[in-house]
């Protein structure tokens, strides 16, 4: 598995040279206003100045980092005094969850911790009063790993604000919510078990655990573990030293700078990991080849971490985002003061339920188009990221031709080099509820009311397959407001997309 700075260059069905995804991705970003922006100008204003983005097709990886200056020339043209290239550092945020579970699934197979025992095994009455009362320390003591790692511990405390000053808690202070902690105590709210409740303190728990079974403290562990194995080099749970330089300083907004640069998460396992969308995919591939052969992981184990825990669970597995029967595993992350990431891997995670050669040959067939170790990770330096973030992902899985891995309704990129598809003349017409109307004046432009039109431009995301065809799906130029022209129940329909809400329109008698 090979990585490089940029994507080869690749060749279409005719054997002609096509752009690579990234010069694509980036000619689109530039054309996002009505006059070509510089890339830097264009995500600024999304909210995101810094994007590092990483993408693995077939088992190869590739990055690039959108936004930065990459000469001298073009640093002193704007605000930012730094260059940064693919080993620059971002905080993973909550993808530290999903790589803190790599560590424990690969110490369940090796047989020194086990999934399903009560936590009682490995830490002291002392400890587990940590995170219980008098009255709760029996239930408390039965949580097991596969609970923590699933969020159906009953565990509190969904996420961490992160430290600015050098006065850090403890783990124990953490854990009992006492100063300097900023959190609550980590307790036991609801039965072990009964069902999903996001809980960043369960996995600090998995934090105390570790380090208490292994006698090192959790960096080590990951770097012995996964890191090292994984050859994932850029990628520490450990606090930055004075001498590292290349990270990615943290944003309030696309304009507003962080001070500081970062705050320090105590809290690692949960939250605490610097790394690069390269060395993210290294991890996702270890998972995907683990899934066909032994590999980082055995078969058995690989796809343990994959299966759904529960029904109602949100999709989650063991550390991981992986619905049963979807395409994909993923998490997302969000750090103080601001980063945000995404990571994807594509898994025909049908087949892990399925058994022998049960599915009906549709199924079997919609099973090929999935890209086989392919993935994407996005990582920004910004609270306002997801805008970001979300727009890449949906202009990456369009440009490569793969599945979408996003059901967001966040508006995408908008595309002005390519017309609007003829057949979007068919939903011109009155539309309700409200008052909208398609129009078809040498364009397509959508109105509302006695308000001036807007021009529809082509979206950059991949369409939602109806029946009758694929949808057309067309950005409002100038406004955050998408529509998917498709289809309900037969009949033509309109989706408008905003403010991550979906409204449906319906033909005006």
């Amino acid at each position: 598995m090979g990585d490089s700075f940029r994507e080869v260059e690749e060749e279409d069905a005719t054997g002609e040279i096509v752009p690579d995804v990234y010069d694509r991705l980036e000619t689109l970003i530039r054309f996002q206003f009505t006059e070509e922006k510089s890339i830097h100008d264009v995500l600024t204003a999304f909210g995101s100045p810094i994007v590092s983005v990483g993408i693995m097709d077939a088992g190869n990886i590739t990055a690039t980092i959108l936004g930065s200056p990459r000469t001298r020339r073009d640093m002193n043209m704007l605000e930012s005094a730094r260059i940064f290239d693919n080993d620059t550092l971002f905080q993973a945020a909550s993808i530290s969850k999903p790589i803190t579970a790599l560590a424990v699934i690969k110490l369940c197979q090796l047989g020194q911790l086990d999934l399903d025992a009560p936590i009682s095994q490995y830490l002291s009455s002392e400890q587990i009063s940590w995170i219980s009362t008098s009255t709760t320390q029996a239930l408390a003591s039965q949580i097991s790993l596969r609970l923590l790692l699933s969020h159906t511990s009953g565990l509190s405390v969904h996420g961490f604000g992160g430290y600015s000053e050098t006065n850090i808690p403890t783990l124990p202070q953490i854990l009992r919510g006492e100063p300097p902690a900023n959190s609550e105590q980590i307790s036991l709210f609801t039965v072990p078990g009964l069902g999903f409740s996001y809980s960043g303190g369960g996995f600090t728990v998995i934090q105390l655990i570790l380090e208490t079974h292994l006698q090192k403290p959790f960096y080590q562990i990951m770097d012995e573990i996964v890191f090292r194995p994984l050859k994932m080099s850029r990628s520490t749970y450990k606090a930055l030293p004075d001498t590292e330089k290349n990270y990615a300083p943290a944003y309030l907004t696309g304009k507003n700078k962080s001070d500081p640069d970062y705050y320090v998460f105590p809290e690692v396992a949960a939250a605490a990991l610097w790394t690069t969308p390269s060395d993210l995919l290294r991890a996702v591939h270890a998972v995907q080849s683990s899934l066909e052969s032994d590999d980082f992981l055995k078969p058995r184990w690989a796809k343990i971490m994959l299966t759904e825990v529960g029904d109602n669970n949100m999709g989650m597995a063991l550390g991981w985002v992986a619905e049963k029967g979807s395409i994909s595993f993923q998490h997302n992350g969000s750090n103080p003061p601001g980063y945000t990431c995404l990571i994807v891997g594509y898994a025909d995670l049908a087949r892990l339920e399925a058994k022998g050669d049960e599915e009906d040959g549709s199924k079997k067939e919609s099973r090929r188009r999935i890209p086989k170790d392919s993935g994407i990770c996005i990582m920004t330096s910004s609270a306002l990221g997801f805008m970001a973030i979300e727009k890449v992902l949906k202009a990456i899985t369009y440009l490569k031709g793969w599945l979408s891995v996003s059901d967001s309704p966040t508006v995408p990129l908008l595309d002005r080099a390519s017309a609007v598809d003829a057949q979007a003349k068919h939903w011109c017409g009155d539309w309700g509820p409200g008052d909208w109307s398609l129009v078809n004046r040498d364009g397509i432009f959508i109105q509302y009311g006695s308000l001036p039109a807007l021009r529809l431009v082509p979206g950059v995301l991949p369409p939602h397959k109806y029946d009758e065809g694929n949808s057309i799906d067309l950005v409002a130029d100038g406004l955050d407001l998408m529509l998917r022209l498709g289809w309900k129940e037969g009949s033509r329909m309109i989706e408008i997309w905003q403010n991550d809400l979906v409204i449906t329109l319906e033909p005006k008698s």
